[in-house]
């Protein structure tokens, strides 16, 4: 697997990943097309610093699914930095902590425009902006007019055709399906036989 080599330029796409979808997957592919990036970080949470709920799977069971995931993906590579150094949660902890790892890498950070609404109220985040540059996700439709309250040279939009599907949308037809069919349109085929297998979020 790919690893940031110093002089090239990387994303780090953080969150729970309980469980990953097409929604991360697309928009860390989009983000690496769109901003000419060698690769993106996928980093898996080992605690929410805003949302205090424990995440519904492991972190390893998180893991393996990211995992299988990414697989037929040679750009993306998993960092499990905040378990390994157990870390805050805090997204300036972990950024800087992955930049100290790999010196030498331009990094941005990629959110999605839902949650650039929720940005000012994150960890520091004007010291987050100072730390990275941030590349937000939307569809050309959707609105971002948070974003002009931000440094114009620290945030770089980025529209494309992304997936409308949240983590929260997988569990709640995972927890009230009767069977696994249907969800190939949400999740890669080889996560959703590993939540079988695991029988997770029922």
């Amino acid at each position: 697997m790919p690893i940031p080599l110093k002089g090239s330029r990387w994303g780090i796409l953080g969150g729970r990943f309980d469980p990953v979808h097409f929604g991360h997957l697309t928009l860390a592919t989009e983000a690496r097309r769109l901003q000419k990036l060698s690769g993106v970080l996928m980093v898996p949470s080992q605690s929410h610093a805003i949302k205090q709920s424990e995440a519904r799977a492991s972190f390893a069971d998180r893991v393996e699914m990211l995992r299988l995931a990414i697989a037929p993906y040679n750009f993306l590579e998993i960092s499990p930095i905040e378990a390994l150094q157990n870390l805050s949660g805090y997204t300036l902890d972990t950024v800087k902590a992955i930049k100290q790892q790999y010196t030498g890498t331009e990094f941005f950070f990629i959110i999605g425009a839902d949650n650039l609404t929720q940005f000012e109220k994150w960890h520091r985040p004007k010291e987050i902006l100072k730390e990275i540059a941030i590349i937000v996700g939307a569809r050309p439709d959707h609105d971002l007019t948070d974003i002009k309250r931000l440094p114009a040279d620290r945030v770089i939009k980025m529209e494309s055709a992304l997936v409308n599907v949240s983590s929260t949308m997988v569990r709640d037809r995972l927890a009230t399906a009767s069977d696994y069919t249907g969800l190939s349109d949400l999740m890669p085929p080889q996560v959703i036989e590993y939540i079988k297998r695991r029988n997770l979020y029922r």
